[in-house]
């Protein structure tokens, strides 16, 4: 049999639930926790109110502040070393996604040996333990089964599938995005609706996926300026964190697929936010998914505000769905553009290479060849004066 929709994470949601952490990890049993988390969540003050609450139920704990954007999997293998050597029973990810996958992959490294790179080919062993309080309304790393870490000796990001070391609670506190700032509540937004938009057009798609997609669509198009505009709507920051972390389950279910591909290439060779890499590579992937799937692409076009007649073309739906976004995108939102580095042509195919092989493309809704791979990354460099 085959089965469309599994959740096993269990969510906590609401604000101020981050107080709740020192009581779930002493009810779950665990008695030494492994934090892990960076600079900005310990300057925002959250990190001392976990060990606050945490000492209040005398549960030991280990911190490990060294998480680095795009994780290099060297310090993922250190935090590893660290927690074992400390005999930490749990790890706790407070932060955003990069924080998350770093606990991730310390908590595959509890249960099997070696380093974390060697996951990809190796087969991950069950490794329980993991909590996670998202602190950003982006990745949905939480509800997902990936972790995205960079190798950094060949600069490239490498995604793990890691479904015997999902998260087993998580904490969803609105209040914890409200500190976010706003480009980075633009950039992880715009990651939320890639994800869901990605989901609802892969080859794994189903039904009841398609329903919560477009509902995600449709309330990240509703509030993402809101919450953008003012970090203290506390509404608009409560839909988008949930809108995050139910993007994760459909990562888990449908996945993405190749606008990702794009942006994990993109953003390891030219140093972009993986949020904003999503977002400049989503004019040119829906072009290319309307040529297959034009009814999906139209409902996305519609979710968009895009002036959709009945009798267009596939590929009239695509550009006009594509047009609708970049409105959304640099318009509404106000998404600055990012000026790329000039490249030369052997560098475009090498990347080109990159991403028709990347594991995300092999289910796209249509075949990403060299060639197609190539096309979609002109199109974004053109935009983006990254053509030497």
């Amino acid at each position: 049999m085959e089965f469309v929709l599994e959740q096993k994470v269990k969510v906590l949601i609401g604000d101020g639930k981050l107080d709740q952490i020192g009581v779930l990890l002493k009810e779950a049993g665990y008695s030494r926790a492994f934090l892990v988390y960076d600079s900005g969540v310990k300057a925002a003050g959250i990190i001392e109110r976990v060990f606050t609450y945490l000492d209040r139920q005398q549960v030991y704990y280990t911190a490990f502040d060294k998480v680095e954007p795009d994780p290099p999997a060297n310090i993922i293998d250190e935090g590893a070393e660290l927690c074992r050597k400390e005999h930490c029973d749990c790890v706790v990810a407070i932060g955003g996604g990069s924080a998350i996958d770093t606990a991730k992959g310390i908590t595959v490294l509890r249960f099997n040996d070696g380093k974390i790179l060697d996951y990809r080919e190796k087969e991950i062993k069950p490794a329980a333990g993991l909590i996670t309080i998202p602190t950003t309304a982006g990745t949905g790393s939480e509800l997902s089964q990936g972790i995205i870490i960079t190798d950094p000796l060949k600069k490239e990001k490498v995604p793990l599938l890691a479904f015997q070391a999902m998260s087993e609670y998580t904490i969803l506190d609105p209040e914890l995005t409200q500190t976010m700032p706003r480009k980075l509540t633009i950039t992880t937004g715009l990651d939320v609706f890639s994800h869901a938009a990605e989901a609802y057009t892969t080859l794994m798609s189903n039904p009841a996926s398609d329903l919560i997609c477009e509902k995600l669509m449709e309330t990240v198009f509703q509030c993402l300026p809101a919450a953008a505009s003012d970090g203290q709507d506390s509404e608009a920051r409560r839909k988008m964190l949930i809108c995050a972390s139910l993007g994760g389950w459909m990562l888990y279910n449908a996945s993405a697929h190749v606008g990702h591909s794009i942006a994990h290439v993109i953003g390891a060779e030219l140093k972009i936010a993986h949020g904003a890499a999503c977002a400049y590579a989503f004019p040119a992937m829906i072009k290319e998914a309307a040529c297959v799937l034009p009814e999906k692409v139209r409902k996305i076009g519609q979710i968009l505000g895009a002036p959709l007649d009945e009798n267009l073309t596939p590929n009239q739906i695509g550009e006009r769905t594509a047009k609708a976004y970049m409105v959304f995108r640099d318009q509404i939102l106000g998404l600055e553009p990012q000026q790329m580095p000039s490249l030369q042509a052997d560098h475009v195919e090498t990347m080109a290479n990159a991403i028709a092989n990347e594991p995300f493309a092999q289910i796209a809704p249509f075949k990403v060849t060299e060639a197609k791979a190539k096309k979609m990354l002109m199109e974004i460099l053109v935009r983006q004066g990254g053509i030497a």
